[in-house]
């Protein structure tokens, strides 16, 4: 089972390096952070810059990159439905589970690729451009360059928890549709519907898309010098991604057992 579904992960990458739109999410990612030194500047004036990382990182992972890793993998399985494209890897035996894992884990390795880019290119510019030696009040160190960049890991693993439901949920309307564009505006319009009305509902605290950025705030705290802790936030954030992630998951995986491929 584990190779079969690995042989189709490496084809979908296979796929995926020869598609123009695949170097699309790197590239505004990069984009976006190279941005933010126009607004926040960076300088080498033994000021710690982690307020730049703090802006640039979660602005560029958690908004753009987003939007595109929604968009991207709501396309994964509705363009092969759609295609007829399915039909034919099915015909070898490999199981629609297994093909389903794999897209799953293309769609969350390229989270994750796009979140090292992300996190490699606004380390860079700080240690270029700017001082990352640690947080200081008075001459005293508070939190070391190492303290803060285990928060900064910390930080990101956390967010890449509700990021993860957030693709299963792409995944699960990508199954349900037969048309790419439909698995598009079907996911990009649900989010941004929810996005809108979840605060003026009071229902916030109950959606993992609330928790998207909570981890920064404990960087951003300690960026400025102030105490933070990781609890009850992160037990929040995954009471309400974890259950988001199995039940799409598994509304996917019934779905495509149940769907005839050659209507």
């Amino acid at each position: 089972m584990i190779e079969r579904i690995l042989r189709i992960y490496r084809f979908e990458w296979t796929k995926a390096v020869r598609r123009w739109v695949t170097y699309l999410g790197p590239a505004l990612v990069v984009f976006v952070i190279c941005c933010v030194p126009l607004i926040d500047r960076l300088d080498k004036d033994s000021v710690s810059d982690y307020g730049f990382i703090a802006k640039s990182a979660p602005m560029a992972l958690d908004v753009i990159g987003l939007l595109f890793v929604l968009t991207y993998t709501s396309t994964l399985v509705a363009s092969e439905l759609g295609s007829g494209t399915a039909r034919t890897v099915l015909v070898r035996p490999i199981r629609r589970s297994e093909f389903l894992l794999a897209k799953l884990l293309f769609a969350l390795s390229y989270l994750v690729a796009l979140a090292i880019i992300a996190s490699a290119v606004s380390w860079l510019l700080v240690y270029v451009f700017g001082d990352a030696a640690g947080v200081t009040v008075g001459g005293d160190i508070v939190y070391t360059s190492r303290d803060m960049a285990l928060t900064y890991l910390a930080a990101l693993g956390l967010s890449l928890i509700p990021l993860s439901a957030g693709v299963a949920l792409a995944l699960m309307i990508s199954s349900l549709t037969r048309s790419t564009g439909s698995a598009v505006a079907t996911t990009i319009g649900l989010w941004i519907a929810v996005d809108t009305v979840k605060y003026p509902l009071r229902i916030s605290p109950f959606l993992f898309s609330s928790y998207i950025e909570a981890p920064w705030q404990v960087f951003v705290d300690r960026s400025d010098a102030l105490d933070a802790t990781w609890m009850p936030m992160t037990a929040y954030l995954l009471s309400t991604s974890v259950p988001v992630f199995v039940v799409c998951l598994a509304v996917a995986w019934y779905k495509l057992n149940r769907r005839n491929l050659c209507s």
